[in-house]
Order: structure tokens, then sequence, then C-alpha cells
């Protein structure tokens, strides 16, 4: 007996303890509204008129089979348009999301200024100049291709930093 008084004594307190909160925790604040109603019923109703026409010339069962594949395609094309109104339509033309430029002097990202700094750098061997262009830096010659001349610079050239 005094185990009943105590587990209605028990639901009482929790009932007055949760009277100041919501008891659910999964309220539905707002539902968002089709923004293609019009679109939607006329394809609606396109289906309804195509099997009202083919079931015309069936037997009973038949039009039960029929109006029983109306539901699931009413869901699939529901569906759809639910696809079709969550596409949001963005404007165009003119610099419509060109807010950070064009891209011609594009920021660098922290992760490139790290990459930059800590990459290896590149070798003076990039940097250097072609073989036949060598003879011509040096001033023996105006011919840019490669000539015997520029092995004789080249070779002047390797003597001066072997020594620097």
């Amino acid at each position: 007996m005094f185990k009943k008084v105590e587990g209605i004594y028990n639901v009482a307190k929790q009932a007055f303890k949760s009277r100041g909160k919501n008891p659910t925790s999964g309220v539905i604040n707002t539902v968002p509204i089709a923004k293609s109603l019009k679109e939607r019923r006329g394809h609606f109703e396109d289906l309804v008129k195509g099997t009202d026409k083919y079931t015309k010339s069936l037997t009973e069962e038949g039009k039960i089979q029929v109006k029983k594949t109306v539901q699931p395609a009413a869901k699939k094309i529901s569906k759809i348009m639910d696809k079709k109104d969550t596409i949001e339509k963005k404007a165009k033309g003119g610099r419509v999301g060109l807010k950070r430029g064009t891209g011609l002097m594009k920021k660098k990202s922290d992760i490139q200024k790290i990459k930059e700094t800590f990459s290896p750098k590149k070798s003076a061997a990039k940097k250097s100049t072609k073989f036949g262009m060598l003879s011509v830096k040096a001033g023996i010659d105006k011919n840019p291709n490669p000539t015997q001349a520029d092995r004789i610079a080249g070779a002047k050239m390797k003597n001066k930093k072997r020594f620097v």
C-alpha cells in the first residue's frame, strides 16, 4: 500500500517539475510553404486526368490496380517539386559575385603564405640564361643560337664562379 502511494507521489512530483518546461522536445515552429503551389496542382491534375482516361475502358480490378499507382507517382512529383523549390534563383549579370574582384591580384591565403616561406627555394640553375645566350651576355657575339663562342663564354663564367 505504501509503495503505491509513493509511486503516485513520484508521478505527481515529476508532473509539477516539468510544468515550467516544454515537455515536447521537437516542436515544429515553422513549416516551409511551397513556392509553386499552382504548378504542383497542375501536375497532380494532369496525373489524375490521365489515369481517368485510361481507366474508362478497364474492369473494376484494373481500375483498382491503376489507382494504386497514382499515390506513389504523386509522391514522386511532390519530391521533385520540393527539390525544385529549394534551389535558389540567384541574380545574374553585371558584377554579381565579384565582391572581391576578378582575380587578377588575388589575395594569398594563410596556407599559401606558409608554403612559400617553408618550401624549398628555387635553384639558381632555373634562373640561369639559356646556353646560346652566354656569348651574347659576355659580349663575344650577337648570335642567340648555341655556338663555339658560347662554350668559351660558359667555361670562363664557371672559372669566375669557382674562385669567387
